[in-house]
This record gives structure tokens, C-alpha cells and sequence, in this order.
């Protein structure tokens, strides 16, 4: 047998041998792709980024965790990119990933609304605690909706209305059945609902919470908390302003929403002096060009009070049911005037293609106007041309993988425009948008979903956290420190990941 085996090494294996000891040349074709494959690396959003040793060493134990997580998710057969966000929430918050992102420091939350920050639960304990506060227990009806919260002085209570606390005691069950009244959840990718008017119905809840004076400080102290706990520094807010309100005072100047929110600030640097604060003035989209007039000389006299605070300008609301941004054509001419008339700027902050179809054109507009960043900018990839100047002009498309998914634009997050807009060279970064509304606090379920479905590195996500402090509204000076600090923090993590892993 031996003797059979050295004659099938003599006739066939020598070549063999002889040609391991020699250098394999690439081929014409491998030469080729491969710099097709380099130039594709080229044009990607972090091309420019290069991570040190302890940065690759942890990349890698990183890539392996992942690839641990979705062998398992396979083998137990867990459908993980067919199923939405609501089903997988436990299986995320039980991930070795999920833990290292808790950990990960992520410099600003750059896209988020007033009203969607706090923690449902919380929301609704601090209510409580209130005897002034109310819950409409009844049907729907024009005026009001089943479970919204509202303060009213004694004798002034509409019918329909409870006391919350009352309420609670008497039916323990109804303080789930709330819960779910103020979330908004997709159970599975296939099932239909109006996401949008449920998710409009959410805010209604709690929008006449919000203004009573003493919980709106309670509110935003406790949402800037749980996302100082999840590593985020730095945060600007989508902010609806309303008159705030008590009962012994009444109303209240706009101005008292900026300097209660100084306040809460202060209060909260005492600890953590790092954390800051922006507020982008926002009106909505299904107002008329009269009214948006209005809104903006408001927005300038703000900003000319607190030139640090008020940083530029949105309209919200969903775009199938507003004004297109060219029907406020007007607006934006008369805002040039206004720029010379108070001597500072107003960028625009823009939502923008927050939509999966090519008849919605308002990302069109980012292109022509002084627009910093874009709101979502889901269907951007329709429209190459705009794409390639968004991407000379540098500007920043704040991306919501979560909210996207439970919207409605996205069904698979694999499929996620963001992935084309990363490769293309499109700047971006990592956001929550309404986090309470979905049911999670913080940022890191939201880099958890872009790292896991996108296939990330770790120079991506680095490239997506430090994106959120570099185009960031804070001025030279702030931004200096905060990328100071950010790096300080990534750099411990990166060591402390590491030794943690070994």
C-alpha cells in the first residue's frame, strides 16, 4: 500500500510540492478585482479613518462575537432578520453585543423630538405622583383620546376624565394597558396598521403634559439622565415650543422653556459636565407659508435670547400628509432676509425623504438650500445626482434604523438605505428619534440593529460616533472639547473592552 501511495507522490505530487516553494502570481483577473475592490473601499463614508492596534485587536474580537450570535440565532432557527424590533428586543438585551454597546461611549444624539426621550414607565409614575393630573378612560371622541394625560385644576375636570392615581389604585391592570397606549410597537413585520396615526396618537397623550411647568423640568431631567447612562454626551432636540403653565401662575413667556432647560443643564453638569444641550425650533409641515412666516421670526428672535441654545430650524410631521419643502419656497427667500435682518444664521434642519417612494422629492431640496443635516433621508438613494452633491457638500444624513422599522420603511434592516449611503460616501449618523415611543431608552438597541444587519466594523461605528459630535451645532470651542473628551472615553473603551475580552 505504502509503495502504491509514494508512486501516486512520484507521478502526480512532486509538481505539487515544487509549486508551494514558489510565490502564487495573481492572475490578470485577480489583479483586477482586486483593485476594483479597493476602489469600492475608497469611496465609503470612513475611508479616511485608521484604527491603531488596540482598536484592530478589538475589532476582531468584536467580528467574532457577532459571528458567535448569528450562528446561534441560526441554529435555533430565530427568524432574525425577518422579525421586527418588538420581537427581538429580549434577544438583543441578552447579547454579548448589547452589552458592549451599553459601554461604548457615543458622542451626540443629533436627531430626537420633544416628547419621545423619557421612559414610558417613568412617565407615567411621575404623573402619579401628581393630584392634579388626569387620564381619559372613555372612547375616542373629538376632543380627547383614551388614555391621555392631562392637569386640571379641581372643579374643571371635563367628564371622561379620572384621576390618575385613583385610577391606578383601584384598576392595577390599566397601568399596562396605558403603557401600551403610549408605545408604539410592531409585533411582527407583516401584520398592518396607520403607523402614523397611531404614532401621532402616542404624542397627543402626552402633549398636554408636557407644558405643566413643574413635570416638564422632571421630564427632561430624567430623560437627559437615562441617555447620560448610555454613554451620550451631547444632545439637540426637534423641540415643538408651548407656552409652559402652572395653576398659580398661569402661562408662562416661550423663553421660560429655554431657561428651565438651562436649568435641568446646570443640574445636571454638577455631575457629569461633559452633557450638553441644543434645540433645533421645529413647526410642522401641514402649516401654510403665512404661518411658517411667523414660526420663523419667532426662531430668530429666540435664537437672538440664546444664540448658544437655539442652533437652526425644522418642520415635521409625516411627509405623505404635508406641504412638500418647495411649497415653502417663499419662506426660504424670506429666511436670507431674515439672516440679514437679525445678523446671525438659521441653518435648516431639515426632515427629508423620510419615505420609500420616488414621488416624494424633498431631498431635492437639501441640495439647494443651507441645509446641515437631513432628517432620515430614506429615499436620498433614488436620486443619484442629489446623493453625489450631499455628499460634496458634506452634509450629514441622521439616520433611525429602529424608528424606520417600526414606521414602515423598512421592513428587512439589511435592505436599509443606509448601507448605500455608507458605501457611497455619504456621511452619516446613528440616531433614536422617539426612543420612549418605541418602547427603549438610550442608543445603543440602535447601533446593536446598524452594527449586527449592516455588517459594521469597528471603524465604522467608531466613524458613526465621533460623525455625531464633528457635525454636531456646537460651536468650534464646544466641539473642540467635546472631541476631546470623546476621545478620552473611546480610548478607555477600547482598553477596557479589550482586557475584558481576553
Amino acid at each position: 500500500m505504502m509503495k502504491k501511495y509514494l508512486t501516486y507522490i512520484t507521478l502526480l505530487g512532486a509538481p505539487l510540492f515544487w509549486g508551494q516553494n514558489k510565490t502564487i502570481e495573481k492572475t490578470a483577473y485577480q489583479e483586477s478585482w482586486l483593485q476594483e475592490k479597493q476602489g469600492n473601499e475608497a469611496l465609503a463614508f470612513d475611508a479616511d479613518l485608521q484604527l491603531s492596534d488596540a482598536e484592530i485587536a478589538l475589532d476582531k474580537k468584536i467580528f467574532q462575537i457577532r459571528k458567535q450570535f448569528i450562528s446561534e440565532t441560526e441554529a435555533k432557527k430565530v427568524s432574525l432578520y425577518n422579525s421586527s424590533f418588538t420581537e427581538i428586543k429580549p434577544m438583543i438585551e441578552k447579547s454579548k453585543l448589547f452589552e458592549i454597546f451599553q459601554t461604548m461611549p457615543k458622542g451626540g444624539l443629533l436627531h430626537t423630538h420633544s416628547g419621545g426621550i423619557t421612559d414610558v414607565k417613568w412617565v407615567i409614575s411621575a404623573a402619579r405622583k401628581y393630584q392634579e393630573c388626569y387620564v381619559y378612560d372613555q372612547k375616542d371622541n373629538d376632543q380627547f383620546i383614551t388614555g391621555q394625560l392631562v392637569f386640571f385644576e379641581k372643579g374643571k375636570v371635563p367628564n371622561g376624565f379620572v384621576s390618575l392615581d385613583k385610577k391606578l389604585s383601584s384598576d392595577p391592570g390599566f397601568e399596562k394597558q396605558l403603557q401600551e397606549l403610549l408605545t408604539l410597537k410592531r409585533d411582527n413585520l407583516c401584520s398592518y396598521t396607520d403607523y402614523w396615526i397611531e404614532f401621532e396618537k402616542r404624542f397627543k397623550r402626552i402633549s398636554m403634559l408636557l407644558p405643566y411647568r413643574p413635570f416638564f423640568k422632571e421630564y427632561y431631567l430624567k430623560g437627559f439622565q437615562e441617555l447620560i447612562e448610555d454613554k451620550v454626551q451631547h444632545v439637540e432636540i426637534r423641540f415643538i415650543f408651548d407656552e409652559l403653565y402652572d395653576f398659580k401662575n398661569g402661562k408662562y413667556p416661550l423663553t421660560t422653556s429655554i431657561t428651565d432647560l438651562q436649568d435641568v443643564v446646570k443640574e445636571i453638569q454638577k455631575s457629569d459636565p461633559q452633557f450638553s444641550l441644543k434645540l433645533i425650533y421645529s413647526s410642522f409641515k401641514f402649516l401654510d407659508t403665512e404661518n411658517i412666516d411667523k414660526q420663523l421670526e419667532m426662531a430668530f428672535e429666540l435664537k437672538k435670547s440664546f444664540p448658544d441654545m437655539i442652533t437652526g430650524f425644522d418642520l415635521v410631521a409625516d411627509e405623505a400628509a404635508g406641504h412638500s419643502i418647495s411649497f415653502f419656497e417663499k419662506n426660504w427667500i424670506k429666511l436670507k432676509e431674515l439672516n440679514k435682518k437679525y445678523g446671525m444664521e438659521m441653518p435648516l434642519f431639515l426632515h427629508a425623504g423620510e419615505s420609500n417612494s420616488i414621488f416624494n422629492e424633498n431631498v431635492l431640496d437639501i441640495a439647494l438650500l443651507d441645509n446641515k443635516r437631513i432628517g432620515h433621508g430614506l429615499n436620498l438613494i433614488y436620486f443619484p445626482k442629489t446623493m453625489e452633491q450631499i455628499r460634496k457638500q458634506n452634509k450629514l444624513v441622521e439616520v433611525s434604523p429602529l424608528s424606520n422599522q417600526i414606521l414602515g420603511y423598512v421592513s428587512d434592516l439589511r435592505n436599509h438605505p443606509a448601507r448605500v449611503l455608507l458605501s457611497n460616501g455619504v456621511q452619516c449618523s446613528i440616531n433614536s428619534d422617539d426612543p420612549s415611543v418605541y418602547g427603549y431608552t438610550g442608543l445603543s438597541y440602535d447601533f446593536w440593529v446598524a452594527m449586527v444587519y449592516w455588517e459594521l466594523d469597528l471603524r465604522a461605528l467608531k466613524k458613526l460616533v465621533f460623525n455625531s459630535v464633528n457635525y454636531s451645532s456646537l460651536n468650534d470651542n464646544e466641539k473642540k472639547k467635546a472631541i476631546t473628551y470623546l476621545n478620552q472615553q473611546w480610548n478607555d473603551f477600547v482598553q477596557k473592552t479589550n482586557q475584558k475580552l481576553n
